[in-house]
């Protein structure tokens, strides 16, 4: 084996992964903000309601594609934020 072919370390593909998961989110997140209102049948959200619940919807989305989650996890996750008025 080549020692001057040297994997980065962790971090590096830690920080990698972290800035991959914030691009898809923002991605995801400029998709759902377009959608929402037609999606809600309703024109009188304001554009930070509407990011308010897109945000809602990416973070439930990814919990219900999680092994350990599920759409149960994410049910979940959208019930609580009902209830505590999170966002």
């Amino acid at each position: 084996m080549d020692t001057s072919e040297r994997r980065p370390p962790l971090a590096d593909t830690q920080e990698f992964v972290a800035m991959w998961s914030a691009t898809k989110e923002q991605h995801f997140l400029q998709e759902l903000v377009q959608l929402l209102p037609a999606l809600l049948g309703s024109e009188k959200l304001d554009d930070d309601q509407i990011e308010k619940v897109a945000r809602r919807l990416v973070r439930a989305l990814y919990l219900a594609a999680r092994p350990e989650g599920g759409v149960h996890a994410a049910i979940d996750y959208l019930r609580e934020t009902v209830v505590s008025g999170s966002s």
